[in-house]
């Protein structure tokens, strides 16, 4: 009778391991049993009924979290990042980040040259940074960490959740209480996957102190006690340890093999946190600088060029610029000091410089005519460039050259890799040609101050001058004004040098960044 029952039952079993629907009865059989076993009676397996009691234990930790729920609300993840970084701060690094805020560096820019003050706010910015050792690093990490779940924690709907217990519950008005219902398991089934998901994954064996000092410290005010925390995680630890809640996700669902795995992440904080002070340093730094330059630049076109406008090329300009710039394909990155340049040329180049260089190098007497050379040479060269630059500013026209080209591939930038390429690609060429001239026209005016300067020194050793020899001659063509005008065209001139140097136009052998 043994041996007959014992193969029947083995009969039974090697049948039945091949039917999936028999095994999976049995495997919800064996989940509705571990399910009574435990001390929490939050599910009717036999009806498939999610009992009053688990409405009453979200409920309770609903009244805890309620206070954190709107702290979370009210304040962004970025501001939890960077007071969680502050907080933890040594002496040394609060001295240091003090000398790199906004107000600290304009305060410094008011007393110090700004490339001194750019050295020393990129020091500063370095050192804090070495202060982060990999111990501190991991420290604060861990710390953000704990808060972060625990805001994912405070941030599940637990009012919606419980909507579905009792529809009269108000949100975060605990005066009334509430009237728990037994409902179907289908209706909770997703919101016990969710809470499974962010309440799993707090971290249970750590020590929250230091969480919640950081919390007063940001807000004024604990959202929850120590004390009340650590009992809401008893009793979360129990529910986990015997796997009450993930038992009645597989049977409501029917599916046995569900594991939902805890949303658990880890981030780090500090890298980005320097990152983000270093570049608000480096912006109140460059915003200064521009302003120093604008200013600076402003002032030197008033003594150059008065009252008058300045009037850009006619197709190398800053309004033609913004169509590449909106595409992010690049700029016309020197229009600014090439129509200065253009200008000055027009003004002074083909007037007061062509009217001093005839009386200096025409009627002047060199004895020694390689003395004269560079200066003759410069000026010849200058009288070209105004043309040159013309011709270069005419090659941008949309019906020739470079402007067809960008007139053509414009359109496709946006869809076409390719067509962007060929732009960027001839937006180079054409700065470079624009950085080109710039050099040669700033080069030949520097030459021709040169020998000008030379030329104002010797004229006050008139009438034992060696450079040139007939100063009074050559003073009359002048109207006895010859000094005055190489002097005044000696400043026109180191003006406009000057003005240049605020544009930085790269060098022939280095390349030209979009």
């Amino acid at each position: 009778m043994g041996d007959s029952n014992f193969f029947s039952k083995l009969f039974e079993s090697l049948f039945a391991s091949n039917d999936p629907e028999a095994q999976k009865k049995r495997m919800l059989k064996s989940i509705a049993r571990d399910l009574s076993k435990t001390k929490f009676h939050f599910y009717k397996a036999s009806s498939h009924e999610v009992l009053p009691a688990l409405g009453k234990f979200f409920y309770e930790i609903y009244k805890v979290i309620a206070p954190a729920q709107i702290m979370f609300q009210s304040t962004s993840l970025p501001a939890f990042k960077s007071a969680t970084v502050d907080a933890m701060l040594s002496p040394k690094q609060r001295e240091l980040l003090a000398t790199i805020t906004e107000e600290a560096i304009t305060e410094m820019a008011k007393t110090k040259p700004i490339k001194e003050v750019a050295e020393l706010v990129s020091e500063n910015a370095h050192n804090f940074s070495l202060e982060f050792e990999t111990g501190k690093r991991t420290q604060i990490d861990e710390l953000f960490n704990r808060l972060n779940q625990f805001r994912n924690f405070c941030s599940y709907d637990f009012y919606f959740t419980l909507k579905k217990f009792d529809n009269t519950i108000r949100e975060r008005n605990f005066d009334i209480v509430p009237h728990f219902n037994t409902i179907n398991g289908t209706y909770i089934a997703e919101d016990l996957k969710n809470f499974i998901s962010v309440a799993w994954a707090l971290p249970f064996d750590n020590n929250w102190d230091d969480m919640f000092k950081l919390l007063k410290a940001i807000k004024g005010v604990e959202p929850i006690t120590a004390n009340v925390w650590k009992k809401v995680m008893t009793r979360l630890r129990a529910v986990k340890d015997q796997h009450v809640l993930e038992l009645m996700v597989k049977h409501i669902t029917e599916q046995p093999d569900y594991n939902e795995t805890p949303k658990s992440e880890s981030v780090s904080i500090v890298d980005a946190y320097v990152s983000q002070i270093t570049k608000t340093a480096e912006t109140t730094v460059k915003s200064i600088q521009d302003k120093q330059t604008h200013s600076k630049v402003d002032s030197l076109l008033s003594q150059i060029f008065g009252d008058t406008p300045v009037q850009p090329l006619k197709y190398y300009n800053e309004t033609n610029s913004g169509q590449f710039e909106r595409k992010s394909l690049g700029s016309y990155k020197f229009h600014e000091p090439l129509s200065y340049l253009k200008q000055f040329l027009l003004d002074y180049g083909k007037k007061d410089i062509r009217e001093l260089s005839d009386i200096l190098l025409v009627r002047g007497s060199w004895p020694n005519a390689m003395m004269a050379k560079p200066m003759s040479e410069a000026y010849h060269q200058l009288l070209s460039l105004s043309d040159k630059i013309t011709e270069f500013d005419s090659r941008l026209a949309e019906t020739v050259d470079y402007g067809l080209k960008f007139k053509t591939l414009m359109p496709r930038a946006d869809r076409d890799k390719e067509a962007r390429n060929i732009i960027q690609t001839a937006l180079r060429d054409v700065n470079g040609m624009a950085a080109a001239l710039i050099r040669t026209t700033s080069g030949n005016l520097i030459i021709y101050a040169k020998t000008l300067k030379m030329c104002i020194e010797d004229f006050a050793k008139a009438p034992h001058s060696d450079l040139i020899t007939n100063w009074r001659e050559i003073d009359h063509f002048a109207e006895d004004k010859l000094k005055d005008m190489c002097v005044n065209t000696y400043k026109k001139i180191y003006l406009i040098v000057t003005l240049l140097q605020n544009f930085p136009i790269p060098k022939e052998d280095e390349e030209i960044e979009d």
